[in-house]
């Protein structure tokens, strides 16, 4: 059997779950805003001319005419959109 904690332990052990909880609730509320903020922007192009846009930045940057930053960039921006038009078709 352990032995029993003193009265400041007791504290200390009760102050460090209520930071990490504090800590959680915090990196909960701003996973949400950042949710919030990626529904917000607008899908412009159907899934189709998406598809082909992804198509159409692999072919850029095969014969360099585009650089692997903005590659990336853009391909995650056509994966956002993508990921939108699905949500839209579930609900």
């Amino acid at each position: 059997m352990s032995k029993p904690r003193t009265t400041a332990g007791k504290r200390n052990v009760q102050q460090h779950k209520r930071e990490k909880a504090k800590a959680k609730q915090e990196r909960r509320a701003a996973r949400r805003l950042e949710d919030t903020e990626t529904e917000s922007t607008v899908v412009e192009a159907t899934e189709s001319e998406l598809i082909e846009e992804l198509a159409s930045i692999h072919r850029a940057v095969e014969t360099a005419s585009m650089s692997p930053e903005d590659f990336e960039t853009r391909r995650e921006q056509i994966r956002l959109q993508l990921e939108q038009i699905e949500r839209r078709g579930q609900n």
